[in-house]
């Protein structure tokens, strides 16, 4: 993101800072009675939220101290690194407490009424006017800079956690010195298909699999688009050196790839894992450790 851009974006120029800064000289000691107004209209405007965010006493005390500390930076007047790392910090703590953007703007928009009946009190008359415009301007622009970290950081969360939940549907496991087994669960779309086969790769690399088993046991429908996608699997598995066996192969599954006339070519099927496990063992040119039993 382009800091330095946010103050031409909403045209502020170095004249605005110097206004804020020297409002915020004689405002400073009044913060309390901006903070204390600020929450009482938030407690009325957001009922239950209300709760949710400050579920007791402690946990509003800190908010309003931090929001404090917050509106003091604000009154510097200073778009500099250590003002940006702070809004920067701001935008990360809504997004990872999910605090609605709305309500943060709805905020900066309260906290910008009650200091201009400030300005009116504290400034003399010729100078209220551009003073009143710079403070306004300064919280439009803090306000998209900050919802702007708001939206990155949730996209990033977001990111993580279908990655996490990616990890979680193709749970990949060593049975054995080289042989890897993939249960797979559910419909197979193309992009989960893309999700397994990604994973699948990563681990036949890191693991320096032989042998990969994909038990399609429960996958609830075999199309020809996931006849498709696990011949491919099979195909890029074969490309990293690893020898791969769909296991859990359904009769009527067989028919379907039959009757849809789709080439398996060197795609290796079992009806069950037992004997997928078999020649896995065979593979790697060990005994099956419970073949006699």
């Amino acid at each position: 993101m382009h800091h330095h851009e946010f103050p031409a974006l909403f045209e502020l120029q170095e004249a605005d800072f110097e206004r804020i800064a020297q409002f915020g000289r004689v405002m400073g000691p009044h913060i309390d009675e901006v903070i204390e107004p600020l929450y009482d209209f938030l407690k009325i405007a957001l009922g239950q939220d209300f709760n949710l965010n400050f579920p007791d006493e402690k946990a509003l005390k800190r908010a309003k101290s931090l929001s404090r500390h917050a509106w003091l930076e604000f009154l510097n007047g200073r778009w500099d690194d250590d003002y940006i790392k702070s809004r920067v910090r701001i935008g990360e703590v809504h997004a990872q407490l999910q605090i609605e953007p709305r309500h943060y703007m709805a905020a900066m928009d309260k906290v910008s009424d009650l200091l201009a009946a400030f300005v009116d009190q504290l400034v003399e008359p010729a100078k209220a006017r551009a003073t009143q415009e710079a403070l306004r301007r300064l919280a439009r622009m803090e306000s998209a800079f900050v919802v702007d970290i708001y939206a990155s950081r949730t996209t990033d969360i977001i990111t993580k956690q279908s990655r996490a939940l990616t990890d979680m549907s193709t749970p990949i496991t060593a049975l054995w010195d080289g042989i890897l087994m993939l249960p797979v669960v559910g419909i197979v779309d193309s992009r989960r298909a893309q999700d397994i086969m990604q994973r699948m790769l990563e681990q036949i690399s890191e693991k320096r699999a032989t042998v990969f088993i994909l038990d399609i046991s429960g996958v609830a429908v075999v199309d020809t688009a996931v006849a498709n996608h696990l011949i491919r699997m099979t195909k890029a598995a074969r490309l990293m050196g690893s020898y791969t066996i769909v296991s859990g192969l359904s009769p009527s599954v067989a028919q379907t790839i039959v009757e849809l006339g789709i080439e398996v070519g060197e795609m290796r099927t079992t009806g069950n894992l037992q004997d997928a496990l078999r020649i896995a063992f065979d593979r790697i040119g060990k005994e099956h450790p419970i073949a006699h039993r």
